[in-house]
């Protein structure tokens, strides 16, 4: 559940605090106060796409901060999964410039809007009347009726199944239309040959650039060693001269010691002179290599190039040209096997789709009838709820085309929502089927944003009580103008705006019951006068009586 909301410099608050409990919770407040602010700032903190300024007039930033208690296992093990901590609490903060740029941080981490938006719906669901109307649309009528049968993995499976079979379909076609002159053929296979005549290792290309460039340097060594050896052999050489003078010291005994040690100088440069020509002779080797090794190398970039810039890349074109080969030679072979895997994809998509109708129509009558119970609940005593299904051809969502369709009155005929009910019937009906299909969401807290448009009365009553029954196992945070629902609630939150020449400033205060009854009695009479006051302990007593 949301433990905190804090909002610094958001909007027309300064900054606010709001702890919340769990039960059912009333934010109330005059027409204009804020008090949509405050879900507005849950939603923009969930990831919701911010579209106007948000940061208070004079400020640099604004700081919105949530606060979820991390309890549930499965939210634990999805922040896990996505490299998370998963502490006790759910810190999610959210800074957006005066310049309309943002980062959304997790537990003090940034990531981004998609992953919190993905988060938060696990555990929180905001309505509004904008959803209201959003639950009039078949496909949102279909996505809540299979989490309510919890079909979600088997439509997974379906989209899957469809995905395959739509790709088979369009092989089969593109077979079937699919004609090549012999000139197209000989030259998809010469491209082929190209590729396979060539025998490319994976590696070849990185390993004949290695071997290039030692060739290279070593063809700039030889001209050195060249050097040297003229140094050593040529005319009037280093080697010549050692030998000259150790002929001269042998001469005489006294220089014998000195003519040896010249002797061996003499022969030490003999094999060095050696070893520097079999250099020479390997690099001359070498170099005579260099230019098949660079033919090499073209050819391989030159069919790289050609074929999608990438070994890989072109290793998969090259399965493609054969089995477009195998497909020309042999046609007739090849649309057999794919009219096969067109039967066999058909085949599992009819058996997948159809096990998910099933399902699905299998709870239509549990639905209809919890949804028209907790109408009546609501004083839509005639109020009849139904599904309206026709099969239609294979899709990604199955093979149902549904509808929910009402009832309102005795006699009426089925019709669908949009065209049954008036605002306040809307109103109810929406929270009543809010209500059971809240059962299946897997969420913690659920938040109704002025759903309660349009109904007064008993009518407002009933619906307080709705949102009480569903506090029980969740926590509700309500946002509404009426006293028949506002008194249900277990926590009331008020939400005050105050101007001054300057500045417009927005606050949010916790009520004590006292204060409570004040504020009940200003929203059903305007004014905290003693028997407003009297009204509404009235109203409360009621409410605890049941």
């Amino acid at each position: 559940m949301i433990e905190q909301l804090m909002v610094r410099d958001y909007i027309l608050f300064k900054y606010a605090v709001v702890d919340f409990t769990d039960g059912m919770t009333a934010i109330t407040g005059e027409t204009g106060a804020g008090k949509s602010l405050l879900i507005d700032a849950i939603g923009y903190v969930s990831g919701r796409r911010i579209t106007s300024n948000v940061v208070r007039k004079g400020a640099k930033k604004a700081v919105i901060q949530m606060v979820i208690s991390c309890e549930d296992p499965s939210l634990r093990e999805y922040l896990e999964e996505n490299g998370f901590e998963a502490d006790e609490h759910l810190i999610i903060q959210r800074t957006i410039t005066d310049n309309q740029k943002s980062t959304i941080r997790v537990n003090q981490q940034i990531t981004t809007l998609a992953f919190v938006r993905s988060l938060t719906a696990r555990c929180i669901d905001v309505h509004s009347q904008m959803d209201t109307y959003q639950l009039m649309r078949p496909d949102v009528q279909l996505n809540l009726l299979d989490q309510y049968c919890q079909t979600q993995e088997l439509r997974r499976q379906v989209q899957a199944a469809y995905q395959r079979l739509r790709s088979v379909q369009d092989h089969l076609r593109q077979l079937e239309n699919e004609t090549l002159s012999d000139d197209e053929l000989d030259y998809i296979n010469t491209r082929y040959n190209e590729i396979v005549d060539a025998e490319i290792g994976e590696q070849e290309a990185e390993e004949l650039d290695e071997k290039i460039r030692t060739i290279t340097e070593a063809e700039k060594n030889s001209e050195q060693i060249r050097d040297a050896l003229y140094r050593l052999e040529g005319e009037g050489n280093v080697s010549d001269q050692l030998f000259d003078a150790a002929k001269e010291l042998e001469k005489s005994e006294i220089t014998e010691s000195e003519a040896e040690k010249l002797n061996d100088l003499y022969y030490d440069v003999q094999e060095m002179i050696e070893q520097l020509k079999e250099k020479m002779e390997s690099f001359q080797n070498e170099a005579q290599d260099l230019n098949a090794l660079q033919e090499r190398r073209y050819l391989i970039r030159s069919l790289i190039r050609k074929n999608g810039g990438s070994y890989e890349a072109m290793m998969a074109q090259k399965e493609a040209y054969l089995q477009k080969i195998d497909a020309i030679i042999h046609r007739d072979d090849v649309l057999r096997k794919v009219k096969k895997e067109l039967a066999q994809a058909e085949a599992e998509y009819k058996k997948l789709a159809g096990e998910l109708s099933q399902k699905r129509q299998a709870r239509f009558a549990e639905l209809q009838t919890a949804v028209e119970h907790h109408c009546h609940d609501i004083m839509l005593e005639h109020a009849r709820f139904a599904i309206r299904r026709t099969k239609k051809p294979a899709s990604a969502d199955g093979i149902d085309d549904l509808e929910f369709v009402v009832s309102m009155n005795p006699g009426q005929d089925f019709s669908p929502l949009k065209e049954s009910a008036s605002g306040g019937e809307l109103s109810r009906l929406m929270l009543a089927l809010k209500v059971v299909f809240q059962s299946e969401s897997g969420v913690q807290t659920i938040i109704f944003d002025e759903i309660d448009t349009g109904v007064s009365g008993k009518v407002a009553f009933a619906m307080g009580q709705k949102m009480k029954q569903l506090s029980r196992s969740y926590q509700v945070l309500c946002i509404t103008h009426l006293a028949s629902v506002a008194a249900w609630a277990d926590t009331h939150f008020k939400v005050e705006k105050s101007s001054s020449d300057r500045s417009t400033v927005t606050e949010v205060h916790r009520l004590d019951e006292s204060e409570s009854l004040e504020e009940l009695a200003i929203m059903s009479s305007g004014k905290a006068s003693a028997i407003g006051i009297k009204a509404a302990r009235e109203l409360r007593a009621r409410v605890k009586n049941g």
